[in-house]
C-alpha cells in the first residue's frame, strides 16, 4: 500500500517534470541527451533504458504518462523510440492530474461534508468539491455566526450576540441584514463602532440608503448625537428631490435647536442641491434667532396661519407654544376650518396649549373624551407622548386606569406603546406605575426585560445625576413622538437668543 502511494505522488510529480523536460529537449533542438533516456546508453530504441523510472515500486505506472515505455523479452524496461523521436505527453498529463485531483477532492470532501454539517454549517456538496465555488464559504460561515448570534440574543445574552454577528459581518459585508442588526446592537455599548457600521452600510448599500439612515438616525437620536443628526439629515434632504421628507425636515430642525446652532442653517441654505421648497421655511427658522421676542411670535403666528403645509403648520404652532402668550394663539388658530392640519395634530396641539395655559377643566374634559373611545394605539401614542412633555398625576392615573381595564390590543406594535407609557410613567417619578409596566412589557415580549429597573431608577434620579442620553437607547424602539417629548421634558433646547 505504502508503494502505492509512493509512486502516486511520483506520479503527480512527474507529469509536470518529465513533460516540462521534454518539451525543452525539443525546443532547443535535441542537440544535448535526452533527459529521460540513461545518459550511457545508445539512446536507440529497445537499447535505452528509462531515467524517469528509478525509484518505482511498480515501473508499468510510470506507462500511464508515457506510452513510449515497455519491456524487453528479457524483462527490462526500455523506451520504444529512438532520441530524435522522444516527445511529451501533456494530454496525458493533464488527464492524470485532473482525475487525480478530482479523486483526492471527493475522497477528501466526504467525510468534510459531513463535519460541517454536523457542526451546523448550511453547506451544499457542490460548495465543498467544486473549486469554483469554494469562494463562497465565508458565506456559509457567515450564516453559520449569524444564527448562532440569533440563538444566543434569544437567551438573553447580548455579549455573546454581539460578537458573532461582528464575526458574521466581517465575513459577509454583502449581508444588509447583518449589518443593520450589528449597528443596532452596537449602539449601547459602541457606539462609535455603531456610527462606523451604519456609515459603512450606506456606502456599501446605496439602494437602502433611506432606510438605513432612518435607523442610524434613531440610534443618534436616543444618544442625543444631535451634531451627527444634522449630517445625516441634511444630506437626506439635499437628497429628497421636490418632496422633502418631513420627518428628514424635522430631524433636521430638531437637532439644530437642540444645539442652538443657526450657523448650520445658514450653510444648508448656501447648498445649491437644496430643493427649493426648503428655502422658505429654513429661512423663517434662521431669522428665529435674530427676532426679539415680540418679533418672534409675530413671525410664528402669521407663518403657521398663513402655512399650508400640514408638518410646517404643525411646527411653527409647536414653536408659538413655547413663547409667553403663545398657547391662546394656538388655541385661536386651531378654531380656523381652513386648517391643514388632521385631526390627530390639532389634538396634539390643543393638549399642549391648554397644558401650558392652566386650563385645567378643558384638559381633563378632552382627556376624558380621548379615554372613553376604544383602546387604540394611535391614542395611546399621543396620551403618552402629551403626559412625558405636561405630566399631570390626576390624568395619568385616569390613563393608566383605562389600560387596566382595556389593555392594548396584541400584537407588534405592542410593545413600542408599552415603552411611550413607560416613559410618561418616568417622566411622573411614578415608581408603582413604572413596575407595573414593566410587567406589562414582559408579558408583552415573553420575556423579562432585565434593564428596566436601572431605566426606572434613572427616571427616579433626573435631572440631577442622569442624563437623558444614559437611558434612552434602552427604551427603543420607542415612538419618535415620545422621545421629543422626553427631550422637551428633560432637556429642552435654549432659548431663541437675537
Amino acid at each position: 500500500m505504502s508503494g502505492l502511494i509512493t509512486d502516486a505522488f511520483r506520479l503527480g510529480w512527474g507529469a509536470l517534470y518529465w513533460n516540462l523536460r521534454k518539451t525543452i529537449y525539443i525546443l532547443r533542438g535535441r542537440r544535448q541527451s535526452c533527459p529521460c533516456h540513461i545518459a550511457s546508453d545508445s539512446g536507440r530504441a529497445y537499447e535505452t533504458g528509462c531515467e524517469a523510472i528509478l525509484g518505482y515500486r511498480s515501473p508499468a505506472r510510470f506507462r500511464r504518462l508515457c506510452p513510449l515505455l515497455t519491456t524487453r523479452a528479457d524483462g527490462n524496461w526500455v523506451c520504444s523510440v529512438n532520441r530524435d523521436s522522444v516527445r511529451p505527453f501533456w494530454g496525458r498529463a493533464a488527464v492524470f492530474l485532473g482525475t487525480s485531483s478530482m479523486l483526492l477532492i471527493a475522497l477528501l470532501a466526504v467525510p468534510g461534508f459531513g463535519l460541517l454539517r454536523t457542526i451546523g454549517y448550511e453547506i451544499s456538496v457542490r460548495q465543498v468539491i467544486w473549486p469554483p465555488a469554494w469562494n463562497e464559504f465565508p458565506v456559509v460561515q457567515a450564516e453559520f455566526y449569524q444564527k448562532r448570534a440569533q440563538n444566543a440574543n434569544a437567551r438573553g445574552r447580548p455579549a455573546d450576540a454581539l460578537l458573532l454577528l461582528s464575526t458574521a459581518y466581517e465575513l459577509n459585508p454583502r449581508n444588509y441584514a447583518t449589518g443593520i442588526q450589528l449597528a443596532q446592537l452596537r449602539q449601547v455599548t459602541q457606539p462609535a463602532l455603531s456610527d462606523q457600521t451604519y456609515a459603512r452600510l450606506l456606502a456599501d448599500h446605496p439602494a437602502l440608503r433611506e432606510d438605513t439612515a432612518q435607523a442610524w438616525f434613531r440610534a443618534l437620536l436616543a444618544r442625543g448625537d444631535f451634531k451627527t443628526i444634522q449630517r445625516v439629515a441634511g444630506e437626506r434632504l439635499l437628497h429628497s428631490g421636490t418632496a422633502p421628507s418631513p420627518a428628514w425636515l424635522q430631524a433636521y430642525l430638531h437637532a439644530t435647536r437642540q444645539l442652538g446652532d443657526p450657523a448650520a442653517l445658514d450653510a444648508l441654505l448656501a447648498e445649491a442641491a437644496l430643493p427649493a421648497a426648503l428655502i422658505g421655511p429654513l429661512r423663517l427658522e434662521r431669522d428665529l434667532y435674530r427676532l426679539d421676542r415680540a418679533s418672534r411670535i409675530a413671525a410664528l403666528a402669521d407663518a403657521a396661519q398663513r402655512e399650508r403645509d400640514a408638518f410646517l403648520c404643525y411646527h411653527w404652532s409647536r414653536y408659538l407654544l413655547r413663547e409667553d402668550g403663545g398657547a391662546g394663539r394656538v388655541i385661536t388658530a386651531l378654531q380656523r376650518t381652513d386648517s391643514p392640519l388632521g385631526t390627530r395634530e390639532k389634538v396634539a396641539l390643543q393638549l399642549a396649549a391648554l397644558a401650558l395655559s392652566g386650563q385645567t377643566i378643558e384638559r381633563t374634559r378632552l382627556v376624558t373624551r380621548l379615554l372613553a373611545q376604544p383602546t387604540q394605539p394611535a391614542v395611546c401614542e399621543l396620551l403618552s407622548s402629551h403626559l412625558t412633555a405636561h405630566p399631570d398625576p390626576e390624568l395619568f392615573s385616569l390613563y393608566i386606569e383605562k389600560l387596566t381595564r382595556e389593555p392594548l390590543p396584541p400584537g407588534d406594535a405592542r410593545y413600542p406603546q408599552l415603552l411611550a407609557l413607560y416613559a410618561a410613567a418616568g417622566s411622573h417619578r411614578d415608581a408603582a406605575r413604572l413596575t407595573l409596566i414593566a410587567d406589562w412589557i414582559s408579558v408583552a415580549t415573553g420575556r423579562e426585560y432585565r434593564l428596566l429597573p436601572v431605566v426606572q431608577a434613572s427616571f427616579m434620579r433626573f435631572p440631577a445625576e442622569t442624563r437623558l442620553e444614559a437611558i434612552l437607547p434602552l427604551l427603543q424602539p420607542m415612538p419618535l413622538e415620545t422621545t421629543y417629548a422626553l427631550f422637551s421634558r428633560f432637556s429642552p433646547p435654549p432659548p431663541f437668543a437675537p
